[in-house]
C-alpha cells in the first residue's frame, strides 16, 4: 500500500491557525492525518469500510477546517471541538453569522457540505453527532422527482441496517472501545456503563424502519410526520387515524390503512419507544436524537444518508423527502390509470393537484424510445 502524505503541515497550521500553540499544532496535524486516512479507508460508509475518492478528501478536510477556524475565532482554541460547538457552527451557518472569508454568505449547498463534513469528523472520533438543522438546496413538494421501485426497495433494505454496528464478539478490544464511545453517544449514557447487551439494543432499533416503512406506503408529508402521535395508530384495524385538527391541507378526519410490511416495524417501534426515556413526556411517534419532532430539514438529512448508503444516484433528478409522495402517486397512476384514485390515495382535493405527482416511469420512457 502506498502511503499518501497529508496536505497539511505544522507550518501550514501555524499560518492558518495562529491561535494554536506549538505542541497543539503537532497534535492537531497528527489528528488531521489520521482523519484523512479515515476518509480514505472508511469515511463514506464505516460499517462497510468504504472510503471516499481521493479527489474529494482534501475538500472535506478543508470544510472541517473552515468550521474549526470559526470555532476558534469565537471560543478558546483546542485540539478538539465539542458537539455543542458543532451545533453552534450549524446555527451560525443557518443565520449567516458564519460566512466565507470574503464576507459573503455561504450558499445552501456549501452549508450542507460543511455540515456533512462535520458529521464525518465526529464519526471519525467515535461520536454519532448529527446536526439538528439541515441545509437543502433541493426543491419542495411539487419540484421533486420520484424514486423507481428498485430504489424504494433499496431504501427500505438500507433502513433495516442503518446505524447497525458489528457484533460484540467479532470485535477486538480496541475496536470494542471505539464502538463503546459511539454507543455512549447513541444511547445517552456514560461510556463506562455501556454493556455487551447494548450492542444488540442498537441493532434491534426499529425507529428508522418504522418511519421508512410507513412513508413508502402512505407518502406522508414532513408536516404530518412532525405531528404524528402514537395514539393515532389502531392496532386492531392496522390503520393510522389522523384527527381533523391535525390533518395537513385537509379539514376532516381520515384513516390510512397500512400493509403488513409497514405495521410490523411500526408495532415493534411503538413497543420499543415505551422504554426510551426521551419519549416519557411525549406522544410524538418519532423524535430526533435530541428529542425534537422531525422537520422537513431533519427528514431530508436522514434521507440523504440513506440514499448515500443505498448507493442511489440522482442522475439529474431532484430527490428529497417529497420524492416518496411523488413515487406513490406515479405508481398508483401506472396501476390504475385513474387520477381520481391518485387524488384519494394522496388526499388531494382535485385531480389537477394529483396530476402534479404523476411522472413518466422509466419503463414508459424506454417504451417511448422504441416507438421509432
Amino acid at each position: 500500500m502506498v502511503a499518501v502524505m497529508s496536505s497539511y503541515s505544522a507550518d501550514d497550521l501555524g499560518e492558518s491557525f495562529p491561535q494554536l500553540g506549538t505542541r497543539q499544532k503537532v497534535i492537531f496535524e497528527s489528528t488531521l492525518e489520521e482523519f484523512e486516512q479515515y476518509l480514505r479507508s472508511e469515511g463514506k460508509n464505516p460499517r462497510k469500510e468504504i472510503g471516499y475518492a481521493e479527489r474529494s478528501i482534501g475538500t472535506r478536510v478543508s470544510r472541517v477546517l473552515q468550521a474549526i477556524r470559526w470555532v476558534w475565532e469565537t471560543d478558546e482554541p483546542a485540539t478538539e471541538i465539542s458537539p455543542k460547538q458543532a451545533d453552534q457552527v450549524i446555527e451560525a451557518l443557518a443565520t449567516d453569522e458564519f460566512r466565507r472569508r470574503d464576507g459573503e454568505r455561504y450558499s445552501e449547498g456549501s452549508k450542507r457540505k460543511i455540515s456533512n463534513a462535520l458529521v464525518n469528523w465526529f464519526r471519525f472520533h467515535g461520536s454519532d453527532w448529527e446536526p439538528e438543522i439541515s441545509f437543502n438546496d433541493k426543491p419542495a413538494e411539487n419540484g421533486a422527482d420520484p424514486f423507481n421501485k428498485a430504489e424504494v426497495n433499496s431504501l427500505w433494505e438500507t433502513s433495516l441496517t442503518y446505524k447497525s454496528i458489528p457484533k460484540y464478539n467479532n470485535l477486538s478490544p480496541d475496536e470494542r472501545d471505539r464502538w463503546r464511545g459511539y454507543l455512549a453517544q447513541e444511547l445517552g449514557k456514560p461510556k463506562d456503563e455501556v454493556r455487551p447487551a447494548d450492542w444488540d439494543r442498537v441493532n434491534r432499533n426499529w425507529k428508522i424502519p418504522s418511519l421508512i416503512g410507513t412513508v413508502k406506503a402512505a407518502g406522508w408529508r414532513p408536516a404530518l410526520i412532525k405531528r404524528m402521535q402514537v395514539h393515532w395508530y389502531d392496532s386492531d384495524s392496522k390503520t393510522i387515524i389522523i384527527p381533523a385538527e391535525h390533518a395537513v391541507k385537509n379539514n376532516s378526519e381520515w384513516s390510512q390503512a397500512l400493509p403488513e410490511k409497514a405495521t410490523r416495524p411500526l408495532e415493534l417501534w411503538i413497543e420499543q419507544r415505551a422504554n426510551i426515556s426521551k419519549y416519557d413526556d411525549s406522544d410524538h411517534m418519532w423524535l430526533t436524537r435530541k428529542g425534537n419532532p422531525y422537520s422537513s430539514q431533519t427528514l431530508n438529512y436522514l434521507l440523504n444518508n440513506l440514499i448515500e448508503e443505498a448507493g442511489i444516484t440522482e442522475r439529474g433528478r431532484k430527490l428529497c423527502w417529497y420524492s416518496f409522495r411523488h413515487t406513490l402517486g406515479t405508481y398508483t397512476y401506472e396501476e390504475h390509470k385513474d387520477l381520481k384514485i391518485v387524488a384519494e390515495v394522496l388526499r388531494q382535493n382535485s385531480t389537477s393537484s394529483a396530476a402534479r405527482y404523476v411522472h413518466p416511469t422509466e419503463e414508459l420512457r424506454r417504451s417511448a424510445a422504441n416507438i421509432l
